[in-house]
């Protein structure tokens, strides 16, 4: 075949171009992926993935099937606190804590193979990253598992000895906040902290994390590796169990403080009446006080170390965030791109009133939930509530007598809608319970 020169030329040219092309396809495909390359890989991920649940359809029939699923223990395994969450394939992740010097492990499952797969613990994790301090204990994992739009799961591990209950005394080895790249098996230390860490929440960007005691706020950008701090407010003990947080990235933490109702006349004054106020107080992603909404319903008989705060919660399809108090009262967070989110009672969950309620989930992401309460001499009951029309029905559920039965686990479902409730049977044994609807 005859050519001319200037036929040669742009053939070695297209020749070049096209080589060029391919290594830097093969170099993006194949080399370690910077922040912002994982940032751009993950923005496609939907509404669900983001709030780490599912939705379907609730149709006239309601008739949800519990199955137990039998979890792998370890040496000194106790229980699972609320440590659950899900990544984008679906699959399920537990913190399952330990007892006495026995560290906690984070354990995935996968619901269509039904396997459990170990990826260790905390501890030794520290020694890997070089910051294990000479017995140290991380006993829990009782944080929710996260997975942000960078693709890596967040949570917090966190120790329980020498705390005191009356909130006086930090526990001795703290806590420590992590993420996790499910494709890597790897476990990166992102920073320690003196306060037990025992909840994270994040939708997005930034995730944050709330110790006790006194709900101190922690915040990390996914983005940028920078981390925050500030001082929300919580007396007398009082830890809640979970924080929310929405899509445009702001917070929302109970600051709880007794304010007195009688002032004190002089030194020998012997009582003060005294009245816990709890305020839903938002913040935004530059940790700018936004607005406190008060929460009614919130302590147990205004003691405020009997109360777990926030108990529950479930994201909807548009954003809005439901969530559940210690005394089973619900309320409903709306957020705003112009300004502070919207706070509005929804009522009480169990159509008597007071009841205890561990567990909450979104159905068709908009108008049903399916929630779980517990009221003293009645036990574990499940209920569907209708949000427009503000009312619960019972639904028959076989929930197993299980000697000392404590029932956690909140929003978390898998990619056919199946729901997961965490805990602890026989007092000394983590439970995960299937929950089909």
């Amino acid at each position: 075949m005859w050519c001319d020169e200037n036929g040669i030329m742009r053939l070695i040219t297209t020749v070049v171009i096209t080589l060029a092309l391919a290594i830097s396809v093969a170099l993006f495909i194949f080399s370690p992926k910077t922040s912002d390359q994982t940032q751009l890989a993950t923005a496609n991920r939907t509404s669900e993935q983001q709030a780490g649940t599912r939705y379907q359809p609730v149709g006239s029939q309601f008739k949800p099937v519990l199955t137990e699923i039998s979890v792998p223990g370890f040496k000194g395994a106790n229980g699972i606190w609320g440590a659950s969450g899900r990544d984008d394939e679906g699959h399920i992740w537990l913190g399952v804590s330990g007892s006495g010097k026995a560290a906690a492990h984070l354990v995935e499952y996968d619901p269509e193979l039904n396997r459990f797969i170990d990826h260790g613990d905390p501890v030794s994790a520290l020694r890997t990253a070089g910051v294990y301090r000479e017995g140290e204990e991380q006993i829990k994992i009782h944080s929710k598992i996260i997975q942000m739009d960078d693709g890596w799961l967040y949570f917090a591990s966190m120790d329980e000895t020498g705390e005191r209950a009356d909130g006086s005394q930090l526990p001795r080895w703290g806590s420590h906040f992590w993420r996790y790249r499910p494709s890597a098996d790897h476990w990166e230390h992102l920073f320690s902290a003196p306060e037990g860490l025992i909840a994270v929440s994040g939708v997005g960007r930034w995730v944050y994390a709330l110790g006790y005691w006194g709900h101190v706020l922690y915040q990390y950008d996914t983005r940028t590796g920078k981390t925050g701090r500030i001082h929300v407010g919580s007396e007398g003990g009082h830890i809640s169990r979970n924080l929310v947080a929405d899509k445009n990235g702001h917070v929302y933490v109970p600051r709880v403080k007794y304010i007195d109702l009688k002032p004190k006349m002089d030194k020998d004054a012997i009582t003060t009446d005294r009245l816990l106020v709890v305020m839903l107080t938002e913040y935004d992603q530059d940790l700018n006080k936004l607005h406190s909404t008060p929460l009614i319903h919130y302590a147990v008989e205004n003691k405020p170390q009997a109360s777990h705060g926030i108990t529950s919660f479930s994201y909807l399809a548009d954003g809005t965030i439901i969530f559940g108090t210690h005394v089973g009262y619900l309320y409903k967070i709306t957020p705003s791109d112009q300004g502070p989110a919207a706070v509005t009672d929804l009522g009480w969950l169990h159509p008597d009133g007071k009841s205890y309620n561990p567990s909450l989930f979104p159905l068709d992401g908009k108008r049903f939930l399916a929630g779980i309460t517990r009221r003293r001499g009645k036990g574990y009951q499940l209920f569907r509530h209708d949000i427009n029309k503000g009312e619960s029905q019972p639904v028959d559920l076989d929930i197993p007598d299980y000697r000392h039965l404590l029932l956690y686990g909140s929003n978390t479902r898998d990619d056919k809608g199946r729901a997961y409730v965490v805990g602890r049977r026989d007092g000394n044994s983590p439970l995960l319970f299937q929950l089909e609807f």
